[in-house]
């Protein structure tokens, strides 16, 4: 007696899970973001480069955002994620184009992506993400 295996099957369960998992998967084009690092001070001592002039930026103009899981807070105050697009309005009405963002624990890539796609529509693209840990 002979057994026999048949792939056809398997083939059909792969596919129903490809399928599964591409209708499940939030597909956002992160790609289409803009993220430069800064350069890192220090460095080996055998290096030779000359370090690019650097220009402090004034704290007065820049504003700091602490990203929660439910929102954010800005000035003190605490707000929600759909107050988003006023505040990036506001800052930029001010005159503000520099912002640091303060990532809590918790924050899905989703919300730093929605923040960063408004405040670009704001004109504001000098963002800083910094890690602000355990609350």
């Amino acid at each position: 007696m002979r057994y026999s295996f048949s792939m056809t099957p398997l083939a059909d369960v792969l596919f129903q899970l490809l399928i599964f998992f591409m209708l499940s998967s939030n597909i956002v084009p992160y790609s289409m973001l803009t993220l430069r690092s800064g350069a890192l001070e220090g460095g080996n001592a055998n290096s030779q480069q000359e370090r690019p002039e650097t220009t402090a930026t004034a704290v007065s103009s820049t504003a700091v955002w602490t990203l929660h899981p439910d929102g954010l807070v800005a000035g003190g105050q605490r707000f929600g994620m759909d107050s988003l697009p006023s505040l990036a309005e506001a800052i930029s009405a001010q005159g503000t184009q520099n912002v640091l963002i303060v990532v809590r624990s918790g924050i899905r890539v989703q919300q730093i992506t929605t923040v960063l796609e408004t405040l670009a529509t704001q004109g504001i693209e000098s963002v800083q993400i910094a890690s602000g840990g355990l609350e």
